[in-house]
């Protein structure tokens, strides 16, 4: 290979590698910083499913006390009544039964000043039913009893009391482990009841989360499950690729992310997930999905489960794959052209030289009329460039060695 042809590959490469450095760096700092942006976007969308479902727990707090006022103005003071003479006893069961359907309710239960129920939507209560003993004690309520103050939280429900309100074999989530959880979490409000300027009792309502995500056609917000409302005021425009999710045990228990037949619900329920970890990878059915948590918290502070938002995995890293495509074709074009640039430059300079070689040669053989000269480059404006570097200067000192050669001959001749 010529001199020239090595000196072209040589500045080809010279110009090309540091091209390739830098669309490297690029294509990871833009992957990291979408990425990035993605999972604080995903974040904040998370902090607003949270302030969704602390919303939920205010409206599930007014619907108690609206309950609660009318249980005592139209039950227990026996105002106004379509029935005529029904006992204060079927007055209250007709109220429950309205308010668990205007409500979207799953349970609603009214207990004495002693925490003894007295009724509920769903049968008559047992002698010995109570809220505020047992294991199945009700936080909500006792504090409600023992404060007078209307209240609402998360609170998790044991398998006994859903088999009271029927809910038991509802609540039931499979997990893709195989394994069951029976319990169940709920979203609950608790007023108290007032009669004659005193306390006589306490309403108890609540939601279930558990299997819990399709919303009915012109339902209230109230009555839409708390994971839909997420989904559609969130992600009202986008595709099915993103909804709220609720952990408990680790275990998710709610899921409003469309499956692969696009029935809300059917993604990720029973997926079991790491909750310490925000925004945390969840994989179901060759699918990836991430998901920012919230906790969801009981009365006392504690956390009883967290509320979530998850999205596809593919979609969170957005114009990444467009962006990467043109920066590749940015850089295939730029190293086409400094590689044929630096070839040509390093052509050229083989190519001078070569031209000095050969004016050499020819003084090896007795030549010495062949001068010494820097070819002229092949653009006019390169020739400043050209003019006073290293190969100019060797071709000018080679053709003042060539005159003075010439000279000496010439004087020797003379003689």
């Amino acid at each position: 290979m010529r001199l020239s042809e090595k000196l072209g590959a040589l500045c080809a490469g010279a110009a090309i590698l540091p091209l390739l450095v830098a669309a490297l760096v690029v294509l990871s700092q833009l992957s990291a910083h979408a990425r990035h942006r993605a999972e604080e976007d995903l974040q904040r969308e998370a902090q607003a499913a949270a302030a969704i479902a602390d919303k939920r727990l205010s409206e599930l707090r007014s619907a108690a006390q609206r309950l609660a006022d009318d249980i005592a103005n139209h039950a227990l003071a026996g105002g106004d009544d379509t029935r005529g003479h029904a006992t204060p006893q079927a007055r209250i069961q007709d109220m429950l039964s309205r308010a668990l359907q205007d409500g979207g309710l799953d349970f609603v239960i009214v207990a004495d000043t002693q925490g003894r129920v007295i009724a509920r939507h769903n049968d008559l209560p047992a002698p010995t039913e109570t809220l505020t003993a047992g294991d199945d004690r009700n936080p909500l309520a006792a504090a409600v009893l023992s404060s007078g103050q209307p209240l609402a939280a998360a609170v998790s429900e044991g398998a006994g009391r859903l088999k009271t309100l029927g809910l038991d074999l509802r609540a039931q989530v499979k997990l893709v482990n195989g394994a069951v959880i029976d319990q169940a979490l709920m979203t609950e409000a608790a007023a108290p009841i007032q009669g004659g300027g005193r306390s006589v009792g306490v309403v108890l309502i609540g939601q279930m989360v558990n299997n819990d995500a399709k919303p009915r056609p012109g339902a209230t917000t109230l009555q839409t499950p708390l994971v839909a409302e997420i989904r559609q005021t969130l992600y009202r425009q986008s595709d099915a690729d993103a909804g709220a999710v609720v952990v408990y045990q680790n275990a998710i228990i709610a899921s409003s992310v469309a499956g692969s037949d696009n029935e809300a619900g059917l993604a990720l329920m029973g997926a079991l997930c790491d909750t310490a970890q925000s925004p945390a990878p969840v994989s179901q059915s060759n699918e990836d999905y991430v998901i920012a948590w919230q906790p969801v918290k009981a009365l006392d502070g504690g956390e009883v489960g967290r509320v979530g938002v998850a999205r596809a995995a593919r979609s969170l890293r957005g114009a990444v794959p467009a962006a990467r495509t043109a920066l590749l074709l940015i850089l295939l074009v730029a190293a086409a052209l400094a590689g044929a640039g630096g070839f040509f430059y390093g052509r050229t300079i083989g190519a001078r030289l070569d031209g000095l070689n050969e004016a050499v040669t020819r003084w090896g053989v007795g030549e010495l009329s062949a001068p010494a000269r820097d070819r002229e480059p092949v653009i006019e404006g390169l020739a400043k460039l050209t003019a006073r570097d290293e190969v100019s200067r060797l071709a000018a000192s080679l053709e003042q060695t060539r005159e003075s050669f010439r000279q000496a001959i010439d004087r020797l001749r003379r003689r």
